[in-house]
């Protein structure tokens, strides 16, 4: 079996080193940025990938990768491929399937690990009908909490989630690699356990990090009086009543779109779209030592131990909150004005996620939201589906785009 890994980041590093070790699988790592690639090359000359596990009990285990292939030719990472795994931030996604789709091989799955709020989206207006050349996964999250150690050569993994659910689009019949999602949980090793369920506008409206992330910066700065800080909050232990229930409801108004969804389409299910509560459950449950509500599990997760909020270190060794990070950056574009434009197509009111959406593109510097509408100036910028030019429910389940191409054929 032959994986291409889309990415050079902490996530990329850790599925190029897992996926290595089996030694029937030929592992590819496609590179956009040549500089990247060659110290990703060069750092693999001198000695191999190491990934450091860190386990309970404060145990370590390690272990090193074999050669792996970088390139920055898409023909090259494409070729013979079964498998391509998209793991680097959504706002190169565009650009990696634009450079591969040319090279797409028919029976080809195209794995977004994860591909974030909007990524069935991209995929159906950047691939065009060659979407159906593809079978299309997108999972909600990354496999574990990792983190680079040194580029090209050492990644730790944190923490590791026991389950991952996702969904699927397309034939699996023909697919290259017999049955996608048990191959790819054969690449990743259990935990997790990895699952399909449901439409993939359901891991669209799924998306832990577009809620909580966003909320959680908006709960603990929508006051802040500007001064610096002796020390870094903690992010996730740092959950106050307040924020934990506005992060619940938020992640109401997300169930009521879904809802009006199924409501106008009974055939599609969205029964993938849960809670946050009960996603960190799923997710975290061993690791939570009070699961009395969502504020006391966020708070006594494990995994959270020691995160602090995204900070910039002044002059004079105190801190001031980082608005520039990709909890803003990433999870706002695509992911919170994702679900917005959603809940906007199906008509479901959203006062909350308005709140911290009109905050958060405050602090960002950016337009998004203008009144009750998605119609700001850096709408362009974002995954949400009016940036795409969808109107409808029907568009966002990708029903015009199988139409066309039944027209086409």
């Amino acid at each position: 079996m032959r994986v291409l890994i889309c990415g050079t980041g902490s996530g990329a590093h850790a599925l190029a080193g897992i996926t290595s070790r089996k030694p029937e699988i030929d592992v590819r790592v496609f590179a956009l940025r040549a500089d990247k690639a060659d110290r990703w090359r060069a750092a693999q000359d001198e000695s191999p990938l190491k990934v450091v596990v860190a386990e309970e009990w404060g145990l370590q285990s390690s272990f090193e990768a074999t050669s792996i292939l970088i390139t920055t030719d898409p023909g090259e990472a494409a070729a013979g491929c079964d498998i391509i795994i998209l793991a680097a931030p959504a706002f190169l996604h565009r650009e990696y399937l634009v450079s591969l789709r040319p090279y797409l091989e028919r029976g080809c799955t195209v794995v977004g690990l994860p591909g974030q709020t909007g990524f069935e989206l991209e995929a159906m207006k950047t691939l065009g009908h060659r979407i159906d050349d593809c079978v299309i996964l997108n999972f909600e999250s990354l496999p574990w909490v990792c983190r680079l150690i040194e580029f090209g050569r050492s990644v730790r993994i944190c923490g590791i989630k026991d389950r991952l659910v996702g969904a699927s689009r397309g034939d699996t019949t023909v697919a290259h690699c017999g049955n996608p999602l048990a191959s790819l949980q054969h690449l990743l090793g259990e935990p997790p356990t990895l699952s399909i369920s449901g439409h993939l506008l359901g891991i669209s409206l799924r998306s832990p990090n577009a809620c909580s992330h966003p909320a959680i910066m908006y709960g603990c700065w929508n006051g802040w009086s500007g001064d610096p800080l002796d020390r870094p909050p903690l992010f996730y232990h740092g959950v106050d009543e307040f924020t934990a229930s506005l992060l619940a409801e938020v992640c109401d108004e997300v169930l009521r779109t879904s809802t009006r969804i199924m409501a106008e389409h009974p055939e599609v299910d969205l029964s993938n779209v849960i809670p946050m509560y009960e996603w960190d459950l799923c997710c975290y449950g061993k690791h939570i030592k009070d699961k009395t509500n969502l504020m006391t599990a966020l708070r006594t997760n494990s995994i959270y131990e020691g995160m602090t909020h995204p900070m910039v270190q002044t002059d004079d060794g105190r801190y001031v909150p980082d608005f520039n990070h990709r909890f803003l950056t990433e999870d706002v574009p695509f992911g919170l004005v994702v679900i917005r434009g959603i809940a906007e197509i199906a008509g479901v009111a959203t006062p909350h996620i308005d709140t911290v959406l009109t905050w958060c593109q405050q602090v960002m510097g950016k337009q998004y939201l203008v009144g009750s509408r998605l119609i700001g100036k850096d709408l362009l910028e974002t995954r949400c589906p009016q940036r795409y030019g969808f109107t409808t429910i029907a568009q966002l389940l990708g029903y015009r785009a199988l139409a066309a191409t039944a027209q086409e054929q």
